[in-house]
């Protein structure tokens, strides 16, 4: 896959929209169209199956039989949200994560774009853990050891969650945990709908040296039922170029390091 490649994302996007409109499609065809390889593809069927978009056949997939009488999943929904502006994320995210260390990332559609980039630069060397089945059936370079949190799987979100994965987290040590959450604001800090969702994004926080929030600009100034994170235990957030200057200016007033990445990648700390 070459670094032209859209992130995971868009294709999975863009694979759904034309399964929809024409019916279905075969997997080389959306192989050849999409400039990846067959197992990428099936790999990418597997994961809107799994959330109730569409049906797998043999060689390929077609639309269920009424599509507006089902309810889309949040994960779904998540996959078609600002791509452009989380690869953007990722891109920079990436330039972060040093050979040799261990990190984790959280099961948000950014933290999958991250995964997108880390297997289109591979670093030499690295241990990285994640609460995502699609983070982690996505994974294939030899030099990225990848192990799962064990626990519940939540359906709707494709996040792993519950007792057994706040108790393993709290057993590991990372370098950084790279995070996501439905909002943030100075007050609030970063909040989520879903408390086992929130014990785990504080588990993997507090066992990391490091805490990135990896928050594309819709995030800003939402705040959702609970608190996953406090301000105070991030040590970076990074976002895309389309933010309120005001709220990062509050932000930054507030003590909290914010990269404001560009479209193309590069960003720009404090």
């Amino acid at each position: 896959m070459s670094d032209a490649s859209p992130p995971p994302a868009v294709r999975r996007a863009l694979i759904l929209e034309r399964v929809r409109r024409e019916g279905g499609a075969s997997l080389a065809d959306l192989a050849r169209d999409h400039a990846v390889s067959p197992v990428t593809v099936h790999r990418d069927l597997e994961v809107l199956s799994e959330s109730g978009l569409i049906e797998r056949v043999r060689g390929g997939a077609r639309a269920l039989p009424d599509p507006r009488g089902r309810i889309e999943t949040e994960w779904g929904a998540r996959l078609r949200e600002a791509g452009d502006a989380k690869d953007a994320i990722a891109v920079h995210a990436r330039s972060l994560i040093e050979d040799g260390t261990t990190i984790f990332i959280d099961a948000s559609s950014t933290g999958l774009a991250l995964a997108h980039r880390l297997e289109v630069d591979p670093p030499s060397d690295l241990t990285l853990v994640t609460t995502s089945p699609a983070i982690a059936l996505g994974l294939t370079a030899e030099s990225i050891h990848v192990i799962v949190a064990p626990g519940e799987l939540d359906q709707r979100m494709r996040v792993l969650t519950g007792r057994w994965t706040v108790e393993f987290l709290g057993r590991l040590h990372t370098e950084i945990a790279f995070i996501s959450a439905a909002g943030v604001t100075v007050e609030h800090g970063l909040t989520t709908s879903r408390g086992p969702l929130a014990d785990t994004l504080a588990a993997a926080s507090a066992s990391a040296a490091k805490t990135v929030a990896l928050l594309d600009a819709s995030k800003f100034g939402r705040v959702s039922l609970l608190t996953a994170l406090p301000l105070a235990d991030l040590d970076l957030i990074v976002t895309d170029e389309a933010v309120d200057a005001d709220a990062v200016a509050e932000l930054r007033a507030a003590g909290v390091a914010v990269d404001v990445v560009p479209g193309d990648g590069h960003g720009e700390g404090e």
